[in-house]
């Protein structure tokens, strides 16, 4: 496996703009919180519908409006962006077909301004939307089908790349997404692929040469978009390892950046709740669910309701999760594992334990072994959970959650070294990581009899 992607030389690095390569990789780190200002895309979507209207038949303002209408959808947590962004990518193809010649009524198009002209006659911009589209609706074999096609009509489209590494992330063959990671860093060394290769450096546990990479990003990041996204990684970093004071410092640096970007005041809300000022978490968290219903933040948000003894007001957001489901499937999508975290918050051990298996047949993400792991656990089989929490863990990444999650399983399991050595290691990474499990993890390590 190549390494040079973790040990990548940024100086040279360009920042391009979030907008670019179909957005960044589908990070559960970061909450699952939207990665885009929203006005600078509600322009590109205006303007690509005014060029359609004045001449529809331009096969690549159709494959560039489908893209923005997949990175709409995740910025505003709206899958009802799914059908629109498949209808016009699908036009694009009608229009220029992926290996095939020309419709008669296609006008062509403007020249890539990403140093990649296009695929010969073939239309791998559209194959590259409708695979970030497939990422975004979780169908990640899909989504590696439609890259490798891609790459193969155009080995130098960055976005292509960028795709299946994503895709790859999430199927759990990382050291495939390594070299995908590097691939793409050859070829357009912008922010997309400097996102995914930092991802990928959390994920092998390398967090003080990810953090370096960020910190060599800042230094030539220029947009305020940019600037607010930066410091929002900087942030989620000093998050996860339990400093506070960084993480704040590093929020509130990109706010005054730019002051519309959601996941910095996801962050703040996180280190608030942390450090005692419930009343602005909150109220922080309530107006981040209104704007962007996404289901990991509206069960982060019931948790900390929870925590609070507020189980109605918990119960109610959990409710709102599971419609925020029922409209991604309406909108063609599916997340089974964000299902399993929803069914594990509402006490459904059964369900979880469905829903989690579902999910691992088709990807084995970390993310996924630790979901399953835990709803076995929580389903009373902690013997058939041990294996799943070690494998969440084997990559290195450094996670609290994951180490709590192994150390309680093990607990259950009798074995009392091990997991004293695990609820020490969560507790250690970040004393914070939730408002409920932070605490029980901190009652486990209390000797017999303490208050």
């Amino acid at each position: 496996m190549k390494r040079r992607v973790l040990a990548v030389a940024v100086t040279a690095v360009a920042l391009v703009g979030l907008g670019g390569a179909f957005g960044a990789p589908p990070a559960r780190w970061a909450g699952e919180t939207p990665a885009a200002p929203a006005d600078p895309l509600v322009r590109s979507i205006e303007q690509a519908q005014q060029r359609l209207r004045d001449v529809p038949g331009d096969w690549r303002t159709w494959a560039e409006l489908g893209g923005a209408y997949v990175e709409r959808a995740r910025v505003t947590g709206d899958p009802g962006y799914y059908p629109r962004a498949e209808g016009a990518l699908n036009e694009s193809l009608r229009l220029r077909p992926a290996d095939g010649p020309a419709r008669p009524d296609d006008a062509g198009g403007a020249a890539a301004d990403d140093g990649s002209a296009g695929g010969a006659d073939g239309n791998d911009l559209a194959l590259v939307g409708l695979g970030a589209l497939a990422n975004a609706r979780h169908d990640f074999a899909l989504a590696e089908r439609l890259a490798r096609q891609a790459i193969g009509l155009n080995p130098y489209r960055a976005d292509a790349h960028g795709v299946l590494a994503d895709a790859l992330t999430q199927l759990g063959r990382p050291a495939e997404a390594t070299e995908t990671v590097q691939d793409m860093l050859d070829l357009r060394p912008g922010l997309p692929a400097l996102s995914r290769a930092a991802y990928d450096l959390e994920q092998h546990g390398r967090v003080d040469e990810a953090r370096e990479l960020w910190a060599t990003a800042l230094a030539s990041a220029v947009a305020p978009a940019d600037v607010a996204f930066v410091r929002q990684q900087l942030g989620d970093l000093a998050w996860h390892a339990g400093d506070l004071a960084t993480a704040r410092a590093e929020y509130e640096s990109g706010l005054t950046a730019y002051a519309q970007y959601p996941p910095l005041r996801h962050g703040l809300a996180r280190v608030d709740a942390a450090t005692g000022r419930t009343d602005p978490a909150l109220a922080a968290y309530a107006q981040l669910v209104a704007a962007t219903p996404l289901p990991s933040l509206l069960v982060e948000h019931a948790e900390l309701l929870r925590s609070l003894g507020r189980d109605a007001d918990a119960d109610a957001q959990l409710a709102l999760a599971g419609a925020a489901l029922d409209l991604l499937a309406a909108g063609g999508g599916a997340d089974d594992l964000a299902a399993a975290e929803l069914a594990l918050a509402r006490g459904d051990h059964a369900a979880a334990v469905r829903l989690a298996r579902a999910e691992w047949s088709r990807r084995r993400h970390t993310d996924v072994a630790d979901t399953l792991a835990w709803a076995l656990h929580q389903a009373g089989r902690p013997a058939e959970a041990l294996p799943y929490a070690r494998a969440a863990n084997a990559l290195g990444a450094r996670s609290a959650r994951y180490a709590y999650h192994l150390g309680m399983i093990e607990k259950a399991l009798g074995d009392e070294t091990a997991a004293r050595r695990e609820l020490a290691r969560a507790l250690a990474l970040n004393p914070h990581f939730s408002p409920l499990d932070a605490p029980a993890a901190a009652r486990a390590l209390a000797p017999a009899g303490a208050a």
